[in-house]
């Protein structure tokens, strides 16, 4: 068997992108965003930051999952993550977040935060990898079924306990990363 790297690539998310975005977001999630909300995020770009993952294909390269997050002082809030139903639990929800994780470091953050489903024990766990820990529940936040979201927090992103964490998970990622720094951002007292 001949094993082929992927080719892949995050970049920055383009208003020619949300179309895309949003038909992976209409199907891995029951109550997606209001058509102009990408757009709308797209122009705070002091505040906000959104990424797409690229999977080079025959015929160019086709989005296979996106990201975003808030800058709010000096934590980083994530809005959303997503990846195409068909290639769920194939590492490449790692290497987004791994990429939220690197533009956090870029945006000056010092802590990164989220929600997750209850449900979702696969992304809780990721999360957890990468060091987040569990700090509370929002009771009824996801207004689709009234599920709870369980609201996680990093150590500070300089820490070294996050950055072994984070090290850890570049080297779980089995592929060629272009727009994605090796290194755990700069070195900032923490």
């Amino acid at each position: 068997m001949v094993q082929i790297r992927q080719q892949l690539a995050i970049e920055p998310m383009r208003e020619a992108d949300v179309p895309t975005v949003q038909e992976i977001e209409r199907h891995i999630f029951t109550t997606p965003w209001p058509r102009n909300a990408y757009y709308r995020e797209l122009s705070s770009r002091n505040s906000a930051y959104y990424i797409v993952l690229r999977r080079e294909i025959d015929e160019g390269s086709e989005i296979i999952g996106y990201g975003g997050m808030w800058r709010m002082y000096d934590e980083a809030h994530v809005t959303t993550i997503g990846v195409r139903r068909d290639l769920h639990h194939a590492g490449f929800g790692r290497i987004l977040f791994a990429g939220l994780v690197q533009a956090a470091y870029d945006m000056g953050a010092k802590w990164i935060t989220l929600e997750v489903r209850t449900s979702n024990d696969g992304a809780m766990r990721m999360y957890e990898g990468f060091g987040f820990k569990v700090i509370g529940r929002r009771k009824g936040y996801y207004t689709d079924n009234g599920e709870d979201a369980i609201v996680m927090w990093s150590d500070s992103i300089y820490s070294p306990r996050f950055r072994r964490a984070y090290e850890a998970n570049l080297e779980r990622i089995d592929v060629t990363v272009r727009g994605l720094r090796r290194e755990a951002g700069p070195t900032r007292d923490g």
